[in-house]
């Protein structure tokens, strides 16, 4: 008889483990379920480094059991299904329904941003067996660059005061956020996680896409005609994600303004790594899931018959532009 929750984590890249990790600690058996690719590196377990100021803490991770697809999952065996990659991967091949199929009545968690990624499990996990997160810290496989520390492993760092919201069935949600902050993560309640980070997603969403655009530099990203088009689009995706979801823009849009941009530079001092290089590195890995998000972005505003001229030429110069 098991004691300890058992958790399958789909996907062990950066995020997966930052997961995998706190669940741990936690007191849950933890196990992944990954490409057979990917499954040697899994088996070996993993080196994480804590960002703590400008120190590192570093500690291992090892997982129970490292699977590499969903027929070899045994009905039953999990207790929570953690969904930790892109939101392309998401919606790619049929693993989701396969999945879904031999999981009995786990819990699911979601933690991907995009408008349609819920509606898209809900065609395969009842909603009453959902729970929906948002992800608080940043991570990265190391090094961000050569010569920077740490030189392996994965590193991650939650800023000053962030919070990881979960929303969802009480019950279920519930039993996600005790997990989690028994082993020491900054897990919160949200009546729904989605609706809350819909409209800041949308806002990252085309300021991510503006800094490809400019090279995925600060400095060229503040010229003026750079700014203009990343401000306008970041305003429009704001206004969509709000018609979309019901979620309000309003006190994000009186701040959004050319000048928050200008404070990039400055702000970015306080990230205890190089957070252009981390942008750059970070987005051009997930580049597919930011074009996609920007096209649901374009689809919610002209639905709502909201203006998207500028979401639209940003999407259509980064289609133009190899990935």
């Amino acid at each position: 008889m098991h004691t300890s929750p058992r958790v399958l984590l789909v996907g062990a890249g950066a995020v997966g483990q930052v997961y995998a990790r706190f669940l741990k600690a936690g007191g849950c058996e933890v196990s992944f379920l990954v490409k057979e690719s990917h499954a040697a590196e899994a088996r070996e377990g993993f080196t994480l480094h804590a960002h703590r100021g400008r120190s590192l803490r570093t500690e291992t991770l090892q997982a129970a059991q490292v699977l590499t697809s969903p027929e070899q999952v045994r009905p039953d065996a999990f207790e929570q299904v953690w969904l930790c990659v892109s939101s392309t991967a998401l919606r790619a091949g049929g693993w989701v329904e396969a999945l879904a199929a031999r999981t009995g009545e786990a819990t699911w968690v979601m933690v991907q941003p995009a408008l349609e990624d819920r509606a898209f499990l809900l065609q395969h996990v009842p909603a009453e067996r959902l729970v929906t997160g948002a992800i608080p810290f940043l991570s990265y496989a190391a090094p961000l660059a050569p010569g920077a520390s740490p030189s392996s492993g994965t590193a991650y760092w939650f800023p000053p005061l962030a919070r990881g919201a979960f929303s969802g069935p009480a019950a279920r949600r519930d039993a996600v956020v005790r997990a989690l902050r028994a082993g020491g993560y900054p897990a919160s309640r949200s009546r729904d996680a989605g609706r809350a980070v819909a409209v800041p997603a949308g806002v990252l969403t085309a300021f991510v896409a503006g800094l490809e655009l400019s090279g995925w530099r600060f400095a060229a990203l503040l010229e003026p005609s750079h700014l203009a088009l990343t401000h306008a689009a970041a305003r429009e995706a704001a206004r969509a994600a709000a018609a979309r979801t019901g979620a309000s823009a309003r006190a994000v849009l009186a701040l959004l303004r050319p000048g928050v941009f200008r404070l990039l530079p400055r702000a970015s001092r306080l990230v205890p790594f190089d957070l252009e290089t981390y942008l750059r590195v970070h987005f051009t890995k997930v580049g597919a899931q930011n074009r996609l998000m920007l096209g649901e972005y374009v689809r919610a505003g002209r639905e709502a018959g909201l203006e998207v001229a500028h979401l639209e030429s940003l999407l259509s110069r980064l289609q133009g532009t190899p990935q």
